[in-house]
This record gives structure tokens, sequence and C-alpha cells, in this order.
């Protein structure tokens, strides 16, 4: 899905830059190409794995069992834990018990 938009930002660009006579299109070539150096980023120093939402929760909900059976998790699990956590609350509001 990023390479998708990538693509589609890099295309925009490509066709803005063309009509570069226009002060719209010169202005909107600039904003893709900061999105695009944004975007570049944020992909340089994350990694993105695509998780369908039931899976994600499939995952939370075996981390949150686990750490009832241990009563700790490893930190780098109870990090993941809490970023699955904040991703599906982020995109759905706060999340029920």
């Amino acid at each position: 899905m990023l390479r998708d938009y990538r693509d589609w930002l890099e295309s925009e660009l490509k066709l803005l830059g063309n009509a570069s006579h226009h002060a719209y299109s010169f202005g909107q070539a600039n904003m893709a190409k900061r999105a695009l150096e944004r975007l570049d980023g944020e992909l340089g120093k994350n990694v993105y794995v695509p998780v369908e939402r039931p899976e994600a929760m499939t995952v939370l909900t075996a981390l949150e069992m686990l750490l009832e059976e241990n009563t700790s998790l490893d930190p780098a699990l109870a990090r993941l834990r809490d970023r699955i956590r904040t991703a599906l609350t982020d995109q759905t509001g706060p999340m029920t018990a």
C-alpha cells in the first residue's frame, strides 16, 4: 500500500512538473515533492507490516494472555503490545474491555 502511494506521488510529481508554467501546478509539485521526501524518511526508519485489524486484535489478545500467564512480558513484546493497542485505538477510538 505504501509502495503504491509512493508510486502515485511520483507520477503526480512528473505530471505536475510538465505543467509547471501554471503557478498552481508549481505549488502542487512542491507539495508532492515534500510528501515524497517525508514518506521516504518514514519508510527509511520504520518497518511496516501489513496486518489486518482482526489479526492485530488476535495478536493483541495473545500477548495479553501471555502477560497473564507470566505476569511480565519481555520488554520488546510489551512495546509491540502497546503499539498494536495504540494503532487500533487511534483508528477506532478507545477500545472497550
